[in-house]
């Protein structure tokens, strides 16, 4: 079983993968809703970060992703594979 605790951050964040889900779906399947704040040029608009057995991750739209369902991850497949199955696709080939 996953633990899922929520981060008020993600410090170093990069997209390692992405997933084809709605802001609802995610929020569900996290348990709390984005942190709220969208950055300040504007391309991120919605942002979990949070930590899943010791792995810090996080899921954001950009540029308007989210308005096709389309959020970018960070963070080890296995965690994403986990909570969001064969939505998920994982785009780093060497971890």
């Amino acid at each position: 079983m996953f633990k899922i605790e929520k981060l008020d951050w993600c410090r170093g964040s990069h997209r390692t993968g992405s997933i084809a889900a709605d802001w609802e779906s995610i929020t569900e399947t996290l348990g709390f809703p984005p942190n709220g704040a969208a950055s300040a040029d504007g391309k991120v608009i919605d942002r979990w970060d949070f930590r899943c057995d010791e792995h810090d991750c996080a899921i954001w739209d950009y540029k308007g992703s989210h308005l096709f369902d389309q959020y970018s991850t960070f963070g080890p497949a296995s965690v994403f594979r986990h909570l969001f199955g064969e939505r998920y696709t994982h785009e780093v080939w060497d971890d």
